[in-house]
């Protein structure tokens, strides 16, 4: 089972990333991504609205073995997205690094509230059939998703 030392450890190498990248970022906030019609600074945007997502993960975990109802989302991904860039569009990429920088902070420290036996439980993945360990779905939708779009902006400074 994946430990909360586990996934502390894997948000601080994604914050030694960015931390590697910064001049990078900074110094080309609107160089456009290979894929779609993201820019670095809506990446980077939209990092920093899901910079902890652990107590999200927990609340559906609860939801899971209780009456309580799980957490909505928007309609649609697409949605929540545009909504996290634009709610940052008038924020520095320093800013959105800070905030990035912070969220991470806080998700270090809800995971370590989180005990074994709600790390290890099982709940319906919600968007596909099947389901997964809270541990898990917080490593692959926190530091996971976060490397996956570092990846897509560092090949975008690169190649630009």
């Amino acid at each position: 089972m994946t430990t909360q030392e586990e996934i502390a450890a894997a948000v601080r190498a994604v914050d030694e990333r960015i931390e590697r990248l910064r001049p990078r970022l900074l110094a080309r906030p609107e160089q456009a991504l290979s894929e779609g019609t993201w820019r670095v600074r809506d990446a980077l945007s939209h990092l920093a609205a899901r910079a902890n997502g652990v107590d999200r993960v927990v609340q559906r975990a609860r939801a899971a073995t209780t009456s309580a109802p799980a957490p909505t989302a928007p309609r649609s991904i697409d949605e929540i997205n545009a909504g996290q860039v634009e709610e940052r569009r008038d924020l520095s990429v320093s800013q959105l690094l800070d905030e990035i920088a912070a969220g991470h902070a806080a998700a270090i420290e809800a995971v370590g509230r989180v005990d074994d036996a709600t790390l290890a439980q099982r709940i319906p993945l919600g968007f596909r059939p099947g389901d997964a360990a809270v541990a898990e779905l917080i490593l692959r939708g926190g530091p996971g998703h976060d490397q996956s779009h570092l990846d897509q902006v560092e090949a975008a400074l690169a190649a630009g």
